[in-house]
């Protein structure tokens, strides 16, 4: 149940849907919310797959590129934690926030290489063992 003043689900969704205004002030909320480093995935007032849905139907309120630019300077805010963290301008965790950075932007700690190769490979077989059977050659 909401709280007194707040919309309900249905009720943000309609005016949602009516009003280009609200949609802009929930939009920026989102830029805020990313720039801070969060995760689209955990903003409050729409799932992931919402998000997805009204950047391709209000374009016009939602724009990618400014969501693109909300997410670089949410990895910024995140890069900046271990850049202080690495000159001793501030205490934390490292080994929590390179997990972070591994889970959120893909690090690791090497590179995985995956070799193709199309053609043929010929390998010739040389065998050094004597014919007699034997190894040592007698004198």
């Amino acid at each position: 149940m909401a709280k007194k003043g707040e919309m309900t689900l249905k009720e943000r969704r309609e005016k949602f849907e009516q009003d280009a205004g609200y949609r802009r002030e929930i939009f920026v909320l989102l830029l805020k919310h990313v720039e801070r480093g969060y995760s689209l995935d955990c903003f409050e007032y729409a799932a992931l797959e919402t998000i997805k849905k009204y950047l391709s139907v209000y374009k016009e309120e939602w724009c990618q590129e400014e969501l693109e630019e909300a997410k670089r300077k949410g990895k910024i805010a995140w890069e900046s934690i271990g850049y202080r963290q690495a000159n001793g301008e501030c205490l934390g965790n490292s080994r929590s926030w390179y997990y972070n950075m591994a889970n959120r932007y893909g690090w690791r700690e090497k590179i995985d290489i995956e070799a193709e190769h199309k053609g043929q490979v010929s390998v010739n077989i040389v065998s050094y063992a004597s014919q007699s059977g034997s190894d040592v050659d007698e004198k």
